[in-house]
């Protein structure tokens, strides 16, 4: 299996890449900065460029050969270490938005024999999950600029990805801790039933079940709530 990775520099993109090249896949990383990268694996590709460039994401989607599914890892960088910290200035508010459509649009131009299946790390809170959220979490999307940029966004690219006609997968994992991975509770895409306020998945334990989600077909075409 070949995956094309958008987002391996951030901390559940390194975690997706290590998972990925251990079970053996081979990975084309889209990254800013290669030099960044310490991995020598023989399967890992990198290419050069943004995600928001479609000529870059052309040529990833290319090199060296066709994904047989596209993990999107993207996120804002922040201006501070806070969750509640502000988008980095030189970051778009529709980072992830902006580059679902520049990746959906170079599927389409390059023409390719086999169409990916797009596997996306989204949020709990979007669409239908919202109601699954906790009355004082529910509160703090609302009024934190920062959390409510970030899920704005990821409702835009759940839209898109909809839309888009290609097989897909949209992880909403609940509050991520660093943990080690552990085993992954999928709820319905509205969350019924997932824990309330304590609710936590590790960013290992997500990194391992979207890399299970490469081959698995279990929840194609729907969007579980993740939790462990």
């Amino acid at each position: 299996m070949h995956i094309l990775l958008l987002g391996a520099s951030g901390r559940n993109g390194s975690l997706i890449l290590q998972s990925a090249l251990k079970r053996g896949y081979t990975v084309t990383a889209l990254v800013r900065n290669p030099s960044a990268f310490t991995n020598t694996s023989p399967n890992l590709t990198l290419v050069t460029g943004s995600p928001t460039s479609q000529p870059d994401i052309e040529t990833a989607l290319q090199s060296p050969t066709p994904p047989d599914a596209v993990i999107v890892a993207l996120g804002h960088r922040k201006a501070g270490t806070s969750p509640f910290a502000s988008t980095a200035p030189d970051c778009p508010h529709d980072l992830m938005e902006s580059s679902t459509k520049v990746l959906l649009n170079a599927i389409k131009a390059t023409n390719l024999t086999k169409q990916p299946k797009l596997i996306v790390n989204s949020s709990q809170g979007v669409g239908a999950s919202m109601a699954s959220l906790s009355a004082p979490m529910r509160f703090v999307l609302n009024y934190s600029k920062a959390l409510r940029t970030g899920l704005d966004d990821h409702t835009n690219v759940d839209a898109l990805v909809r839309q888009s006609g290609l097989p897909f997968v949209l992880a909403r994992p609940c509050r991520l801790t660093e943990g080690p991975a552990t085993t992954v509770r999928a709820w319905p895409d509205d969350g019924n039933g997932a824990p309330g306020w304590s609710a936590a998945v590790s960013r290992a334990s997500v990194a391992e079940w979207l890399v299970d989600a490469v081959e698995a077909s279990d929840f194609d075409g729907k969007a579980p709530v993740l939790t462990n």
